[in-house]
């Protein structure tokens, strides 16, 4: 029962947290750090090295 209630409690809790932050803004700086380029591929781990191949310059063939 105390549990149901915690839940409780933390959802109303979240739900009022985010009705307030309608006036809140995200800085430009986060904005265009959000926004720039996701650098996408795959990182590969040996034994002795690291390498990460990436997603523009791997064919599609194997």
């Amino acid at each position: 029962m105390l549990i149901i209630i915690v839940v409780i409690l933390a959802i109303a809790s979240f739900i009022l947290a985010l009705v307030s932050m309608k006036d809140f803004h995200i800085p430009p700086e986060i904005a265009k750090i959000l926004t720039m380029k996701k650098i996408r591929g795959t990182i590969v781990f040996f034994k002795d090295k690291v390498e990460h191949y990436s997603s523009s310059s791997s064919s599609s063939s194997i």
